[in-house]
């Protein structure tokens, strides 16, 4: 029974490892969506602001110009409405908060198996099960409120875990 808990344990820990591994790889991902779309959004309403002042100013005023700063007028604005549909700023905060919580609940299972490494078989498993019942507990929580992972991006999560297990004496 003891083999049981310290092996559900590790594969606990495993599992926290892997999930904040993905989150914060989504979390980049979403962040780096956020910009793709942010950085021109900033520029073209820029050039555009700028441009019609001139262009107003301009004794001339070129069709092919004003098409250009309607055109890119345009471009600015959907792209502004796709960034806030997407929203992928408050993505990003959401994956590293998750990233976060599934870290903490790592080190929680790294000190209880530190903790309860040298328990003997005829000890009692008691205070060991509940504790790591109330482990289970916190990763049912933050499944719950954690954005979804592909599983691609789960299954290629890299983890130092399988390699590196806690040490029992």
């Amino acid at each position: 029974m003891v083999k049981n808990l310290f092996s559900t344990a590790e594969d606990y820990r495993h599992y926290a490892q892997k999930k904040s591994n993905a989150h914060y790889r989504m979390s980049e991902k979403a962040k780096s969506k956020h910009n793709f779309l942010g950085i021109p959004v900033a520029a073209s309403t820029t050039i555009v602001g700028t441009t019609i002042f001139t262009t107003l100013n301009s004794t001339s005023q070129n069709l092919y110009v004003q098409i250009g700063i309607g055109l890119l007028s345009l471009s600015a604005a959907v792209l502004a409405a796709l960034q806030t549909f997407f929203n992928f700023g408050d993505v990003a905060t959401q994956h590293k908060q998750a990233a976060a919580s599934y870290e903490a609940v790592r080190h929680e299972l790294d000190i209880f198996l530190l903790r309860h490494g040298a328990l003997c078989e005829d000890e009692p498993l008691d205070a060991p099960l509940k504790e790591l019942r109330e482990i289970a507990a916190e990763l049912d929580d933050i499944v719950k409120k954690a954005p979804s992972v592909p599983d691609s991006v789960y299954d290629s999560a890299q983890t130092r875990v399988a390699t590196r297990p806690i040490h029992r004496l």
